[in-house]
């Protein structure tokens, strides 16, 4: 905002991101890609495979079947394993866009620009978009879900450098994500203006 650009960022939803990590393809991530090997690798395998399932109604049992999804909840492993399962997804945003932010299942695009003239926020937008695009595709194809109509799309900059330009939404997966006045980061309240009056009035509620 001090150099008088404007931000777009845009927060993407994963449905129950540590339910959906595929066994198979963590361990071949781990393997290949980073390079555990030996009692390393074992032990991770040990503590993600062979585990079973069984649904109790009134001390009815159903019969146990395999577990092939997700990670024990409450570990510590548990974003460390999600961080490393996704890492590849970090390399189609930099082919898109400059900066992205990711914290265990929470990732968030954002990219600034100088709204001088109208092609440059349409030029971003569609950069934007773009990413959007290949980033779904490849979180879908990791059986991972992505909720469209759940992203947070955030227009950030100084009153003056906001009225210069008119973008109406986002497109995600066919969906127009409109931009809105606030949204909750990790926690903080980021507003248009990032004036942080929004997180004030939330915290002294």
């Amino acid at each position: 905002m001090d150099r008088q650009e404007v931000c777009f960022l845009v927060l993407l939803d994963l449905s129950s991101a540590f339910d959906t990590i595929d066994h198979k393809t963590i361990i071949d991530v781990l393997e290949y890609q980073f390079g555990l090997t030996d009692r390393a690798l074992e032990w991770i395998k040990s503590y993600l495979l062979n585990r079973k399932q069984r649904v109790d109604l009134d001390n009815n049992f159903s019969e146990d079947c395999d577990v092939k999804y997700g990670v024990p909840q409450g570990s510590c492993l548990d974003p460390i394993l999600f961080l490393l399962y996704v890492s590849q997804l970090y390399d189609i945003i930099d082919r898109h866009l400059p900066s992205s932010h990711g914290y265990a299942d929470d990732t968030q695009l954002y990219v600034s620009f100088r709204p001088d003239c109208e092609d440059n926020s349409e030029s971003t937008l569609a950069a934007l978009e773009d990413c959007i695009s290949d980033v779904r595709t490849w979180l879908l194809s990791h059986k991972l879900m992505f909720k469209d109509s759940k992203t947070e799309f955030l227009v950030i900059g100084t009153p003056q450098q906001l009225l210069k330009i008119n973008i109406e939404s986002v497109n995600v997966g066919g969906v127009q994500i409109k931009p809105v006045d606030s949204v909750r980061n990790l926690g903080s309240w980021f507003d248009k203006h990032m004036s942080m009056s929004v997180h004030v009035g939330k915290d002294v509620q």
